[in-house]
């Protein structure tokens, strides 16, 4: 009997499981990772880039830098080269006295402070000058005359007739205010005063260089102003071009930042090709932290972790860098903790760090930031820094390496 009650209950088990209406169990995802908990390899004697060479190695990346953008390239892209051309990038200038810009790098620049300066002084008190955007359009003719319009009132244009060169700005598209930003200081030769400056800047704006109706580069900028801008700088903030064609553009950038409650991030990327070659660049910041009285005096941001990743990627020179900070404690932001005497002697948490050439490990750090049990009383000396330096691995901490990592600037003749 017991037998036979054994029998049905195995076969009751057997069909329970092939029963097809029961729920599978899902499997569990594991909780992700954090690279900071990860002590990075310690560098190979003979596989790692010693100290001594991090500088010809940087001026090697420098150089292969500075031949793929000469405009004198073979290599360089056709779009590109015939953009850089018009301002007078290694060639012949547009036209004297006309667009008096230096390239894509100065365009992008320019359109930021109202195209190169050309703003007009719209109030000039006892206190304050301001610097509005530049507007309107210039035209400048076939004849080597010069024609000026009011219109647009929103926006600036420049037209080179003779060339085909169209510079445009839109400063406030979708009807987006724009705002006042300190931008230092002015003299008055009418007063003999030294007054502050601010600069008119857009929250909202493009622009574009067209020659012959073929839109060569393009600029977006979004802000937002937040109530502090003069004080501690914008909410948030986005900008993005390209230069020579917008599909599978040979130069491009992008950059964006926004402070929010609990983050400051901040991330930036860069492309540039040749018809043969491409470089990469790339950055991410984010800290973590409390920030309070953000607008007024008592300013404070106190962060608790950071994180900083990035990668410089030209043919054959790749580096990558990648800081992690944890619990980070009696660090501050502020106009009196940054104003104390060892102002960073208290300085809690622990930092993960490692610098690398091709996959090739050049130095790393891990350790607690706080002061050890020595008699100096600096944080950092327990932080434990790896390197190879004249074909031996050291181990040290943050003081050695300091005068060790000083052949990075300063290599041996």
């Amino acid at each position: 009997m017991k037998r036979s009650l054994a029998l049905m209950t195995v076969g009751a088990l057997l069909l329970a499981s092939c029963d097809r209406t029961t729920t599978p169990t899902q499997p569990t995802n594991p909780a992700p990772v954090d690279p900071a908990k990860t002590e990075p390899a310690a560098p190979v004697v003979g596989q790692s880039v010693e100290v001594q060479e991090v500088m010809g190695t940087a001026q090697s990346a420098a150089k292969k830098m500075a031949a793929m953008t000469d405009p004198n390239n073979p290599d360089l892209d056709p779009d590109l080269k015939a953009l850089l051309g018009l301002f007078n990038v290694g060639g012949a200038p547009v036209r004297p006295n006309s667009l008096d810009l230096s390239g894509a790098a100065s365009f992008g620049k320019n359109f930021v402070q109202g195209l190169g300066g050309q703003g007009r002084v719209t109030t000039q008190s006892m206190t304050t000058v301001q610097q509005a955007l530049a507007t309107g359009t210039h035209t400048y003719t076939r004849d080597g005359g010069y024609q000026y319009s009011e219109l647009p009132k929103d926006g600036y244009v420049e037209i080179d007739e003779q060339s085909g060169v169209r510079i445009e700005a839109s400063w406030k598209v979708g009807g987006a205010a724009t705002v006042w930003v300190n931008n230092g200081y002015a003299y008055d030769y009418n007063t003999g005063q030294v007054l502050p400056r601010q600069q008119e800047v857009p929250t909202n704006a493009t622009g574009s260089v067209t020659v012959s109706g073929k839109t060569v580069a393009g600029l977006k900028f979004n802000m937002t102003p937040g109530d502090c801008l003069n004080t501690a700088g914008p909410t948030a903030l986005t900008l993005s071009g390209w230069a020579g064609r917008e599909t599978n553009a040979p130069a491009k950038l992008a950059l964006a930042y926004a402070w929010t409650e609990k983050d400051v991030l901040l991330s930036g990327s860069a492309q540039y090709a040749t018809t043969k070659e491409k470089v990469d660049a790339s950055m991410k910041l984010n800290v973590t932290g409390t920030t309070s009285d953000r607008c007024g005096a008592a300013f404070t941001f106190t962060p608790t972790r950071a994180d900083l990743t990035g990668t410089l990627d030209i043919p054959s020179h790749k580096t990558e860098l990648n800081v992690y900070m944890r619990d980070l404690s009696n660090l501050e932001f502020s106009e009196k903790a940054m104003s104390a005497p060892n102002a960073l002697d208290r300085i809690g948490g622990t930092v993960n760090a490692a610098l690398s050439f091709n996959g090739k490990a050049v130095v790393t750090a891990f350790g607690p930031l706080a002061d050890g049990t020595d008699m100096d009383l600096q944080p950092g000396d327990q932080v434990k820094f790896r390197y190879v330096k004249s074909g031996k691995l050291v181990e040290t901490d943050f003081r050695t390496a300091e005068k060790d990592l000083q052949e990075l600037a300063n290599p041996r003749r």
